[in-house]
């Protein structure tokens, strides 16, 4: 019998696109630090501390920042299904 293991999508630099292990680092409840980009040397994703209505009004902007976040950082950091959540669209 095989296990079915949960294939984890790599998470993004949401300046440049690099892919990245974490976008923080937990130490304690309470107390994470932001990861930095190996390439532009940025925080990795900066809207891992925003509430989700600065996130709204940034995609009304169209900041790509915004919308990698949403894409590729989102989904593992909430473990979201954007499957799931388009097919519920689609009943």
């Amino acid at each position: 019998m095989q296990m079915h293991e949960e294939k984890k999508s790599p998470m993004c630099c949401v300046h440049c696109g690099t892919p990245v292990n974490e976008v923080y680092v937990q130490y304690s409840p309470g107390n994470i630090r932001l990861t930095k980009c190996i390439l532009c040397k940025c925080v990795a994703d900066e809207y891992v501390e925003c509430e989700m209505m600065i996130i709204v009004i940034d995609l009304i902007l169209h900041k790509p920042e915004a919308y990698r976040h949403l894409f590729f950082n989102y989904p593992n950091l909430n473990k979201l299904d954007l499957k799931e959540i388009q097919g519920n669209i689609q009943e």
